[in-house]
């Protein structure tokens, strides 16, 4: 590229490479790799804005704004797609718009966007891309804010046209499903769906697929009282996935799949009675969750910690931790996690105030039923009958 004549034709070329590398896996494996590529989108970007190429600049800052984690990149992006009058590149932009959102427990607010970049797919006949937004962004944030009933219907649709494309990718996210039912608490389907879809994201090594599914699979077989089940699926998916790279767009996975693992570890040794290999995989998980800023996961990683201190008997650690988990996921757009955390909060404070305890149980299980999280309503209300 960098032999050719300076012109208009070989800018759009260029642009037009830099935003394929971009998307894929491990195109950013280190700090030098993340230098060429940002010199690379800047150059593009710059040739755009001179050759008046309105459409491709806000792709091109639309791609820079998510790879670098940069809300105000996306913001502009967003902008100037709209100007562009261009549904294609409107759509791009609102869907890593929406992706970052997601990525900061802004559930609500990305299910908006998620929603129009839906629209604007089925408006323009793209209906495999359309399909995998379902999955990766109606159902997945749809699951994370709490609206159930709306990711189950998102991953319904994926579904079906699955069939209808006749697609191994869409067949293999079909184990995603398993989320939204994770968060309902009903682990029986969570186990069907995931150990239905696992086979096929395995054998095209759909990560995000495998390692995510995996993840609700060990936490399901966990609820389930079956630890080996748990440690089974979990040793494979360590052993086989490829973790790399330092940065979000130098994984095979997502950030969230990493963090995931990490967590429910954790949970695995806590249920085995592990409680300092449990405090280790929390810390972990911690440090990862925070160095990418994920909320979701953050939140989740401080109810661990005070479930591990629970059991270890330091009460005033534990206390801290629950408290720590309230304030980041008060901070988020997910009442599945933070209705979560109020039950593991309110068991644990059981008998130091019984007004105070009972209000977090019945706090949490007015969320669970808002949300028609049938399995997590029955274990809430289950701990009031005990209280």
């Amino acid at each position: 590229m960098e032999r050719l004549p300076g012109n208009a034709e070989r800018n759009r070329v260029h642009a037009g490479v830099i935003l394929s590398l971009i998307l894929l896996p491990g195109c950013m494996p280190d700090e030098a790799a993340q230098g060429r590529m940002l010199r690379h989108l800047d150059r593009a970007f710059e040739n755009a804005t001179s050759d008046g190429n309105a459409a491709v600049a806000a792709r091109l800052l639309a791609a820079k704004g998510y790879a670098w984690d940069d809300r105000a990149l996306l913001l502009d992006a967003l902008a100037r797609a709209e100007l562009s009058s261009n549904p294609s590149v409107l759509a791009d932009a609102e869907y890593r718009y929406g992706q970052y959102l997601g990525k900061h427990g802004q559930f609500e607010e990305s299910l908006g966007h998620t929603a129009r970049v839906i629209d604007l797919l089925g408006a323009q006949g793209e209906r495999l891309q359309q399909a995998v937004v379902m999955t990766y962004g109606g159902r997945c944030y749809g699951a994370r804010a709490g609206r159930l009933d709306e990711s189950l219907a998102y991953a319904r649709r994926a579904y079906e046209a699955g069939d209808e494309l006749d697609d191994a990718k869409l067949r293999a996210l079909r184990a995603m499903e398993a989320e939204p039912y994770m968060y309902k608490g009903d682990w029986d389907a969570v186990v069907r769906v995931a150990e239905q879809g696992l086979p096929k994201a395995w054998e095209i090594r759909e990560w995000n697929a495998v390692l995510c599914s995996s993840v609700w699979l060990s936490m399901a077989y966990l609820k389930l009282g079956k630890p080996d089940d748990a440690k089974r699926i979990l040793d494979r998916a360590f052993k086989e996935v490829p973790f790399r790279g330092i940065g979000a767009a130098g994984m095979a996975t997502s950030v969230h799949g990493v963090a995931l693992t990490k967590i429910v570890l954790a949970q695995l040794h806590l249920a085995v009675g592990d409680t300092a290999q449990a405090l280790s995989a929390a810390e972990m998980a911690l440090e990862f969750a925070e160095q990418y800023r994920l909320g979701l996961e953050q939140g989740a990683t401080h109810r661990i910690f005070g479930e591990v201190y629970q059991a270890m008997g330091n009460r005033a650690e534990a206390d801290a931790a629950f408290r720590r988990s309230l304030e980041v996921l008060s901070e988020i757009q997910s009442r599945p996690e933070l209705a979560q955390t109020l039950l593991a909060y309110g068991r644990f404070r059981r008998g130091d105030n019984a007004l105070v305890d009972r209000g977090l149980i019945e706090r949490a299980l007015a969320l669970f039923e808002e949300m028609n999280a049938t399995g997590w309503i029955e274990e809430a209300g289950a701990s009031l009958a005990a209280g």
